[in-house]
């Protein structure tokens, strides 16, 4: 087996890297025709929904050979609101190529992906798409993406215009382009940054001395791995321009997969451990997504992080601690398969049918358990209530709901209690629509979706105790349970934590979960307005149990009625979803911008230039945002254009609190009739 290389191409949505696949896939002689977005015919948008809006709503693989190497490719959405699908795609790769769109430069979706990269310390390539387009400012662009990411962008090809058209790319590697004088900045920057890598390099460059091929080859790996060399490229996908010197650097100057530094896991004892990517090392590896394919069922996208996978053969799932069989393994090349009787280490495959697997569960050698860790998962930020168009299609709409969370874990549905409605919450109003597209068109039940709901979760601002005793007594064997809870407000974003601080028996060793589960259960209720309660440590400390009658579901009811005690005495207050909104207007229109921000509550972070637009940034509240798309096309006349991404969340004005809180129980008194 030859040395295998996979990436992932991220970057703003419409940014070309769709495109830019297909511009690899051609050239590298996998398909022997471009495809066309408008067309709806490209290898990695082959599902209906993509064809329809014309940009990628999911992840897609496509492999190729390039000399001797075999290159895998993941192609993301770069719309925000299809977060869950980056995620999985930097879980697949080892290198991630940042695609930029040359008229719209370094875009929300752009920064959001380095973000994620540098998470997982992953190195990057940039490429700069679109050169082709007319009118377009290459040292804009350069110098926004160095200003960006500073002086760790060094560019391996230039773009070579003449009369403003784009005539071809320059490769600052060739030794005859070296010698050009108008490239000799380029060459500079590029030279001084390698040697930089290395003391030995430094003092043999300074001192007048050539560097050799093998010196640059270690220098720009070594620099790319430790994160020091971001290489820069260009040209155009579409017209695949710059695409071969992409590729031959990929496969040249680049590490391949099983050269890659050591990979970090658990193993059972939940100690973090090395393991080697050779194919010789024990198989391990992560389920990166799942697929309900119509005709297969379900199929799920492996990588082989290290050993060699067969098929029809067995290994172990060590998320769920439970041994399953592999059926036949195939590669993809967008929806087309090819069989394949085994995977070696860096490889990207599918499997159907492996029931027992979820999205980001790691799989291993039976006697080499090991987990791998993934980014987190964002916290799903609008929701829509579901009912079925057509009565009598529950059954068929709850297997689709089980589907659609098994292919998209930033997708929730859950049962409303309080209101028995059925409540689906995703990353965004196109994500949510793009889901709910799904019931028809793949599942084939018909939804109505309600009014938008926004997640509001309820916190404490301060610490405080309480006693939740359970007691009763009905003649025979009676209930009895009791508990002291403690509960203090956690960081932002922590979630919950539960504490056993029982000493000497007070409460017995299997009543304690029994306790927790019963605060659980409280915080998912709420107490304010019936909202899920988030970043509170709970500590159970003291109580008392009786021998008779003490049981599992006593405590779990002293346990509630602790937690909402103490909530209560804890200064609760209500949390909104703030989102991250960057705002591109022409000048004339920042004014009305920035005050349609502030009337939302909005802060303005900062505005910057970008060629005849201007980008207003800014934090608003999701609960102000429900019409912004309209309301910005009519303020702008068509001309403004705006991005959203959940950024965290924040507490609720007391005055706007009070109104929620007090709609919410009138909701409640109306439905109690």
């Amino acid at each position: 087996m030859g040395a295998i290389y996979n990436f992932g191409l991220f970057g703003h949505s419409r940014s070309g890297k769709t495109i830019l696949a297909e511009a690899m896939l051609f050239k590298a002689g996998a398909i022997d025709r471009m495809g066309d977005i408008n067309q709806g015919n490209t290898t990695m948008d082959y599902e209906d929904e993509e064809k329809r809006r014309l940009m990628s709503t999911n992840l897609a693989v496509a492999y190729f050979q390039w000399e001797k190497a075999t290159c895998y490719i993941v192609d993301c959405p770069g719309y925000m609101d299809f977060v869950g699908e980056q995620i999985s795609a930097v879980e697949a790769v080892d290198i991630g190529i940042l695609n930029i769109a040359s008229d719209n430069g370094v875009e929300v979706g752009t920064e959001k992906a380095w973000q994620f990269l540098k998470a997982k310390g992953l190195p990057a390539i940039i490429f700069i798409n679109k050169l082709d387009l007319e009118q377009i400012d290459f040292s804009s662009v350069m110098k926004q993406t160095t200003e960006w990411l500073g002086k760790k962008v060094v560019y391996i090809t230039v773009p070579v215009f003449s009369g403003n058209k784009l005539q071809g790319i320059a490769n600052l590697l060739d030794p005859e382009n070296q010698k050009k004088p108008e490239l000799q900045n380029f060459i500079q920057n590029l030279f001084d940054t390698i040697a930089e890598i290395d003391d030995n390099l430094m003092e043999k460059y300074l001192g007048g001395e050539e560097l050799t091929q093998e010196e640059i080859v270690s220098s720009l790996s070594k620099g790319m791995i430790n994160g020091t060399i971001i290489p820069a490229f260009c040209g155009s996908g579409i017209n695949q321009v710059g695409i071969k010197e992409l590729l031959d650097f990929i496969v040249h100057y680049l590490p391949a997969s099983s050269e890659m530094p050591p990979l970090k896991a658990k193993n059972q004892n939940n100690e973090e451990i090395e393991v080697s990517r050779s194919d010789s090392s024990k198989l391990s590896g992560i389920v990166f997504k799942t697929y309900n394919d119509p005709f297969m069922g379900r199929i799920s996208y492996l990588r082989v992080r290290s050993g060699v996978l067969v098929s029809n053969s067995s290994f172990y799932n060590s998320s769920q601690n439970s041994k399953e069989r592999v059926g036949q393994l195939f590669k993809l090349k967008g929806k087309k398969q090819e069989l394949i009787a085994e995977a070696f280490s860096g490889e990207i495959v599918a499997v159907a049918k492996l029931s027992g697997f979820k999205t980001f569960d790691s799989f291993s050698d039976p006697g080499f358990p090991v987990i791998y860790p993934v980014l987190p998962i964002p916290e799903a930020a609008v929701s829509f209530s579901l009912t079925p168009k057509i009565k009598g299609t529950e059954d068929k709409l709850g297997t689709a709901i089980s589907k659609i969370m098994d292919e998209d874990p930033t997708i929730k549905v859950f049962r409303d209690a309080e209101t028995s409605e059925t409540i689906i919450s995703g990353m965004g109003d196109v994500h949510l629509d793009v889901a709910i597209n799904k019931f028809k068109d793949k599942f084939g039940v018909e939804v109505l979706r309600g009014t938008p709901k926004i997640a509001y979760k309820e916190t404490i601002t301060t610490s405080s105790s309480a006693e939740g005793k359970h007691k009763k007594q009905t003649g025979g064997r009676g209930q009895y349970g009791h508990c002291f809870l403690r509960v203090e407000p956690l960081p932002r974003g922590s979630g919950f934590e539960f504490v056993d601080e029982i000493f000497g028996g007070a409460i017995p060793r299997q009543y304690v979960p029994s306790v927790e589960k019963g605060v659980k259960e409280a915080m998912s209720k709420g107490v304010l307005a019936g909202y899920p309660i988030v970043d509170v440590k709970v500590t159970v400390y003291d109580g008392s149990y009786h021998v008779v009658d003490s049981s599992d579901i006593a405590f779990q009811l002293a346990g509630i009625l602790a937690l909402q005690k103490a909530v209560q005495e804890a200064k609760p207050v209500l949390l909104e979803p703030i989102m991250n909104v960057e705002v591109s207007v022409p000048q004339e229109f920042v004014g009305d911008v920035m005050g349609t921000i502030n009337a939302k509550r909005g802060r303005v972070l900062e505005m910057t230039a970008y060629g005849g637009n201007q980008i207003v940034k800014a934090l608003v509240p999701l609960a102000e945002m429900s019409n912004y798309a309209t309301e910005l096309r009519s303020l702008t006349s068509g001309r403004g254009t705006f991005s959203m991404v959940f950024s965290h969340y924040e507490e609720v004005p007391s005055h706007i609190a009070e109104k929620i809180i007090q709609a919410k129980k009138s909701t409640k008194e109306v439905e109690k009739g």
